[in-house]
């Protein structure tokens, strides 16, 4: 009796669980040109799991009979689907922006169909590709950014001026060092120290066409000698050297 009773509840309880653990699969398209969509978020707003679409547009997700899935993505509107049953299905998402007008890129010598200004991208245009085998399709997805925020040209730019600005520095560093100067000047310890702080020349002058090192070190030595000792550590303004032969 015991055990035809354990058969009954274990009877029920199976299904149960399996009814509670049911999976929805599908593919998720672009509406009209049917391109799977990749990276495309979907959430259960009953459970609050969420899956991410693969390369082939295609998802798994736990979802039962009267539960909702919303579909969600870059550039797409969002769609919900009120699931009836667990067959596989197809879900086709709306591009979130009309197309435009065709656009000629002289600069990439190539055609373009269909461009917005994209909030994700800074309100910078994006546009979408003509299908090659049916151009009255698109193929979906960004295709190409056409251009770039001047700010960001301006970031690079600055970026690229420091840059070139240390690694000038750096250069410099390592001709007016100590040990480097002490080929040329019969200088040492504190007399060589406050010589490289008076006279290690400025990125402009150490590249300016007209410097030689040897004339600058020979023209600097001079007017480091004619300094009293005990005032060449804080005789910093002392003028500059051009270093012209």
């Amino acid at each position: 009796m015991l055990k035809h009773l354990l058969l009954l509840l274990l009877g029920g309880v199976i299904p149960a669980l399996a009814i509670g653990q049911t999976i929805q699969t599908g593919v998720v398209f672009e509406n009209k040109t049917r391109v799977t969509l990749q990276g495309i978020r979907i959430e259960n707003q009953a459970t609050h799991k969420v899956f991410i679409t693969d390369k082939g547009g295609s998802f798994t997700i736990a979802g039962k009979v009267g539960e909702v899935l919303v579909f969600s993505g870059s550039f797409y509107r969002a769609d919900t689907v009120l699931l009836t049953d667990n067959k596989p299905m197809e879900i086709f998402l709306v591009p979130e922006h009309n197309m435009l007008k065709q656009v000629n890129v002289t600069a990439t010598e190539a055609k373009h169909t269909g461009s917005f200004q994209s909030p994700d991208y800074h309100n910078q245009t994006v546009v979408y590709q003509p299908d090659e085998k049916y151009p009255q399709y698109y193929k979906g997805g960004v295709a190409i950014r056409l251009h770039y925020f001047k700010k960001d040209e301006k970031r690079k730019a600055k970026q690229a001026a420091f840059l070139k600005d240390q690694q000038q520095q750096d250069e410099i560093a390592r001709v007016f060092n100590a040990e480097n100067m002490a080929k040329y000047l019969p200088l040492k310890g504190k007399d060589m120290d406050d010589f490289l702080i008076l006279y290690t020349p400025s990125t402009k002058n150490y590249f300016s066409a007209a410097f030689n090192l040897v004339s600058y070190l020979d023209t600097s030595y001079k007017a480091f000698l004619k300094i009293p000792a005990d005032k060449r550590n804080t005789n910093l303004s002392t003028p500059p050297v051009s270093g012209k032969q």
